[in-house]
């Protein structure tokens, strides 16, 4: 792993830690930290912004660099070899100094204004925070995109059936974490791509950490191209879901002490 030449070690003290993972993010990447970042600068928070950055090749390596050379609080994490979007948002929250780390696309169709009532749940108790996606589109984008509001309201019923828990939107690409708590949870995870949510989520959940699910307004970009393959993701999501089903059955409903949710 390759950091900029901003060094952690030369930032003072820090509060939050925002996570933005990147794959070929050239096109926004610039604007959504700047996003970011007028979003922090309102908050009472010490933060730094890490660019989880997974083998791009369209550029957003030289951009993410661009980056933390102009800003001393924004930190480029890169990696020559593309493990997967899970694995790179694991690495960052193991290089965060942040006391709340946490998470979001890097696209921000769900805008980064909601950071600080993430991080204000996480202050006031809860482990781990999680958006709880609520799609803002009209008639016609509900039509075209009709597919993927499908398999994402289908995906959520089926984890929450299979999984035995109560939460609502388990896959979604926004969450915030108490680190210290986090940590011993990511040695356990075992996907390191799309399904890394999904047991970031449960693992905790079962271990009896307090998780808090939060509505978001969720407004899909159109001109934004998803790294979703819907198809063979929906294939190995299934796959996986039953496969963790199985494991959290022998290791988590037998004898386990009641879970927390906020």
């Amino acid at each position: 792993t390759a950091l900029s030449s901003i060094r952690m070690s030369d930032i003072s003290t820090i509060d939050v830690s925002v996570i933005l993972p990147c794959y070929n993010e050239a096109k926004i990447l610039r604007s959504s930290v700047s996003t970011v970042q007028a979003v922090m600068n309102q908050t009472r928070y010490r933060y730094e912004i890490i660019i989880a950055e997974d083998a791009s090749r369209d550029g957003t390596d030289t951009i993410a660099k661009m980056l933390s050379e102009e800003f001393p609080n924004v930190i480029w994490i890169h990696r020559e070899e593309r493990r997967g979007r899970g694995s790179a948002v694991a690495n960052a929250i193991m290089q965060s100094r942040g006391d709340i780390c946490g998470y979001l696309d890097t696209d921000l169709e769900t805008p980064a204004h909601y950071i600080p009532a993430f991080v204000s749940a996480i202050e006031n108790g809860a482990d781990i925070a999680s958006a709880d996606r609520v799609y803002r589109m009209n008639f016609w984008e509900r039509c075209v995109r009709a597919h993927k509001v499908l398999a994402h309201a289908v995906y959520a019923m089926l984890s929450r059936v299979a999984l035995r828990v109560p939460l609502r939107d388990i896959e979604s690409g926004f969450k915030f974490f108490r680190r210290a708590r986090i940590l011993p949870i990511l040695a356990q995870i075992k996907d390191m791509h799309w399904f890394w949510d999904t047991e970031v989520m449960v693992r905790p959940y079962y271990a009896g950490y307090a998780v808090k699910e939060i509505p978001v307004v969720f407004t899909p970009d159109p001109t934004h191209e998803s790294k979703v393959d819907l198809m063979k993701d929906s294939v190995d999501h299934l796959r996986q879901l039953l496969a963790f089903r199985r494991e959290i059955r022998q290791t988590y409903w037998r004898g386990v002490k009641p879970p927390v949710k906020l």
